[in-house]
This record gives C-alpha cells, structure tokens and sequence, in this order.
C-alpha cells in the first residue's frame, strides 16, 4: 500500500502550486467547451434554472471541496511535521467517516430543501429538478474531500490535480449528451403528438418552456456523475497506491490519539474553516437567492422600463413572468468568467497551507513571513492583469465565448456586469489564499466571522441596487465589489497581525498592480486596433497574446519575478541565467 509514487518530503508551495494550477487550467478549459455548448443548448431561460441549481450547489461544493480538504491537510499536515505519523492515518479514518456522514446528510437535506427553495427563495419553481438530480454529488463531494485533504496535507497534489480533471471530463461528456438528448425526445414529441412529456403544448416556443428544466436537470445529472467519477477514483488511488508513510516511520511514531480526540480537534478546525471557506462562494449564493426575487419586483411594478432597456427580450421568452430567469440566466455567462480567476487562485491556496503550517509548527517567523510573501506575491501576479483585462476586455470576451447572434442579447446584458466583476476579481482573487493562511496560524475563525459583515453588506446592496430598475441585475456586481474589498481589507490586517508582520508591499502588491495595470490597458488599445481588420475572436486572441508578453516584459523590467517563479518552468534553471546576466530578476 505504500509505494513510493513520490520524493519523500512532498512538493515545493511552488512545485504544489504548478501542479494544481495546470489541472485547474485544463479544467476551465474543458469547463468552458461544456458551458458555452450548454448555452446554446438550454438558452438563457433554460440557463437560468441551471444558474439557480447551481448557486444553491457551489457553497455546499466549496465546504466539501475546499473547507473540509482543508481542515484535514492542516491537521495532516501539522501532525507529518512532527512526525506523528499514526495521527495521520488515524485522522484520515475519522476525517472519512465524518464527512460520509455529512455527505448523506447533506443530500437529504437538499433533495428535501429543493421545492421550498425553487419557489420561496430563488423563485425559479421549475429549478427544483435540477437541485434534486445535483443533490448526490454532495454525498460524493464530502466523500473525495477527506482523501484530498489527505494527500494535500502530505504536499502530494496530484490525486487532486488527477480527480479535478476526470471530474471535468465526465461532466463534459454526459452533461452535454444528456441535456441534448432531452431537448431531442422532446421538441420530437412536440412536433408528433403536440405534447411535451404529457404537457399539450401550441406552439414551440411554449414546448421549449416545458423542455427547459429537464434539459437542465439532465445537464445537472451529468455533474452529479462527474463527483462520483472522482471519488471513485481517489477511493482506488488511496487502495492502490497508498500515501508514502513507511511501516518503520509508522513504527517509531508515538502512539495515535484515540478517535474521540481526533474528531474533536477535526470539528474544532473544520466547522470554521469550512464556513469561512463560504467566502469565496459567498456572492454567487446570495445572487441565487436575490437576484431573481428582486427582478421580479421591478417586472411588477415597471416591466416597461426592463423591456424598454433590454430591447427584443419580450420575443425571447413565452411569457414575462421569464424575463426574470432569462436576465439572470445571462448574468450567468459573466459569472461563468468571474470565477474562473478564483478557482486558479485556490490552487495557491490548497498548496499554500501545508507550507505555512509545517514553518508556524516549527515557530520559524522568518520562514512563515517568506511563506507569505511568497503567496500573496504569485497569487497577485495572477490576480491583477486576470481582473483589470477582463474588466476592460468584458465586451470582447463575451463574444469570444458566446458568438451565435442568438445569444447577442444575453451577452449585452451580461457585458456590464462582467465590466465591474474584472474587478471583484482581484480581490476574491487575493482573499483566498489569505484565508487559507489565517486558517494555517490558527485563526479560522476570522474568515467565519468577517464573512457575516460581508455577507450582510452584499444583501443590502443586492437588495436596493438591483430593485432599481435603471440598474436591475447590475446592482449584484457592485454588492460583490464592495463585499470582497472589506473581506480583503479585514483579512490582510488580521493576517498581518497574527504573523506580526507586514508583507513587502511595493515587490508583493505594487509592483503587480503596475505591471498588470499596462496588461490590462495595452489588451484593450491592440483590441481596438485590430478589431476592423480581422475577426472579432482573432482581434481578442492577438491582443491577449500581445497583452501578455508586454506583462511578462514588465514584470522583469520592474524585477516582480524570483529565481524560484522561474526555476520551476521548463529548462528553468538555463532561463534563470541567462536573465541574471543581464540583471532582470529580483
């Protein structure tokens, strides 16, 4: 069971961060050739039922994929580096357990939530059957994450980076042949008997509203599928292959902890690192919840002025009281982009905290204020050309993703609001990896507790700015912007506090901030000059391409990069030279 797959002392933060940053890549990837399909298939109203199922799944999503891996890697991780290797199978025993436990309970619940939710809160009452048919990966979800935690604790990520990428596979395969499939028996009921799934229809377009939520309750389906796929697989990894832990390092470790203890000290990490891992995934739950609500209120009052402004929605939907679902379904499309940042920036979390847990056991200050550094200083080389480009370029690409004339209306809806999430996205971006590190030094329970003021500050403005009907679903974005820039604000000073330390601002924020300020506008300026001269996806191609290399021609002229952001690429060590030489890294 335990051969050695891997060096002893695990991965680098760096080497980590590699892994999982490529398989989350891969995952966008196969992730926007499922989504975009997906669109076309169900459409914005149909879009909309799949957005609401899937805002009710992404918070319990986070707590089983991000929040309990990481309560188990930093127990994990901080029992390996003092040697206490029979706490470490034993945790992974309780850990498995645990969350099999919360994993069937959290199914039930949801499975027994999913009407009163779809009418009462998101008022979407046809949602409900995508929220039924999403509520088993709950139970798959909690059942890969203790062995994800597992392993991560051990600085092992790729059981991780492996299980991320069958899952997106398998949800791309069936969720798209199941969703088509539905659309296919269906409109080929319509036009034989003039029925849907025993539903008399007149016309297509009324069909097509019968149709929508079992198309997106199949899409949901194939999800559902793709957790299972990857527990599975993490199940036959752990059986075969084993965790690297040697018979003689399991014999000269001290005795385990008996189990009551181990779930004690489990629940004392996990509840608050779980609920402020929530933070990330916070703003997408409350739109889920508010958005629609407060659309609906304005199309009671003023439906003209929402017709008026969203000129030819009217021809889109069979009746008005969609126009709701299809705003928000469009919203759906910016949201799509938003996360993508954040989901890469969570690879830097989960390879972060085993680093800075093992130097904060060990009391080594300087080696946790490198640690740190060394965190905010990657993720914000990301995080800041990521979200001042998509800011600038929303229009661009929207249309990149989404080019058929049928979805031109939802990407003018969905193009403001992606203009001010650009900007959230720095800050999500960045609020990661520091929660991960307040939960690596002890103080999980700052995230929980900052997350309520956020949470709250998001709901008020979600609740005034989106009744406005000159704003409407514009209003979510700015509630986002201001809930993340106080969760990030907070959690630095917290952070700062407890490591009783101050990062180095000018090489960890400034000098990102610069360099990604020129990415940002030099993308937007090649956009504008090429766009008349070829296609609309190869102007947003060429001018990111462009955007980039000036980035990376910035980051060395301003010395943003070390030898260890470089040592890593491919033949690393020949570009480190050769750049030492003529004096470009700092």
């Amino acid at each position: 069971m335990n051969k050695l797959s891997k060096k002893k002392d695990g991965q680098s933060f760096l080497e980590g961060t590699v892994i999982l940053v490529f398989a989350t890549m891969v995952v966008k990837v196969i992730g926007a050739i499922f989504k975009i399909p997906l669109s076309d298939i169900l459409g914005e109203v149909g879009y909309g039922y799949f957005t609401v199922a899937y805002g009710l799944f992404t918070p319990l999503y986070s707590l089983a994929m991000a929040g309990l891996p990481v309560a188990v890697a930093r127990m994990v991780s901080q029992r390996a580096t003092q040697k206490r290797y029979r706490d470490v199978k034993k945790i992974l025993r309780v850990s498995t357990a645990l969350f099999t436990f919360t994993g069937a309970l959290g199914s039930l619940i949801m499975v027994l939530s999913s009407g009163v939710y779809a009418r009462t809160i998101a008022r979407t009452p046809a949602a409900f059957l995508s929220i039924i048919c999403l509520a088993p990966a709950v139970f798959f979800c909690c059942m890969m994450s203790s062995r994800r935690g597992y392993y991560e604790g051990l600085k092992n990520m790729y059981p991780t980076a492996i299980s991320q990428m069958l899952e997106a596979v398998v949800k791309l395969v069936f969720g798209l042949l199941l969703s088509w499939l539905v659309i296919y028996v269906g409109t080929n009921q319509f036009e034989s008997t003039k029925t849907v799934f025993g539903t008399p229809c007149a016309d297509l377009t009324e069909a097509m509203s019968v149709i929508y939520p079992f198309s997106s309750a199949a899409a949901i389906l194939g999800v559902t599928l793709s957790t299972a796929a990857g527990a599975l697989y993490l199940h036959i990894k752990y059986k075969v292959s084993g965790d690297n832990i040697t018979p003689e390092e399991l014999l000269s470790s001290p005795p385990a902890q008996n189990g009551k203890s181990v779930l004690r000290s489990l629940l004392k990490i996990a509840i608050p690192v779980s609920l402020g891992t929530l933070a990330t995934t916070l703003t997408t739950f409350i739109d889920s919840s508010s958005v629609i609500n407060r659309l609906d209120f304005i199309m009671d009052k003023n439906s003209d002025v929402i017709v008026a402004m969203y000129n030819g929605i009217s021809d889109k939907v069979s009746e008005l009281s969609e126009v709701s679902t299809f705003i928000y379904g469009a919203y759906g499309y910016a949201i799509n982009v938003f996360n993508l940042i954040p989901t890469l920036t969570t690879a830097f979390a989960i390879s972060a905290l085993p680093s800075v847990t093992s130097a904060w056991t060990l009391k080594n200050k300087e080696l946790t204020k490198k640690s740190v550094e060394t965190v905010l200083r990657i993720t914000s080389l990301l995080a800041f050309p990521a979200g001042i480009g998509i800011s600038l370029m929303s229009k661009p690409i929207l249309k990149f993703l989404y080019p058929s004339e049928v979805r031109a209306l939802g990407v003018e809806i969905a193009t403001p609001a992606l203009s001010l999430l650009g900007i959230a996205v720095i800050f999500v971006a960045l609020l990661t990896p520091i929660n991960s590190m307040l939960q690596a030094v002890g103080r999980a329970d700052l995230p929980v507790k900052l997350m309520l003021i956020g949470g709250s500050i998001k709901i008020v403005t979600n609740f005034i700015l989106v009744s406005i009907p000159q704003i409407n679903v514009k209003g979510a974005p700015i509630g986002t912007i201001l809930c993340y820039v106080f969760l990030f604000l907070s959690s630095m000073y917290f952070l700062c506090k407890r490591i009783g330390m101050v990062p180095d601002i000018k090489m960890t924020f400034l000098k990102p901030l610069i360099a990604g300020t020129v990415c940002g506008v030099v993308a937007y300026l090649s956009y504008m000059l090429v766009e008349n001269l070829v296609s609309q996806r190869i102007a947003t191609v060429i001018s990111i391409i462009f955007a980039a290399v000036v980035y990376a021609i910035c980051l060395l002229l301003l010395r943003a990069i070390t030898k260890d952001d470089i040592i890593l690429l491919p033949k690393g060590k020949n570009i480190v030279k050769m750049l030492e030489k003529k004096g470009l890294i700092g």
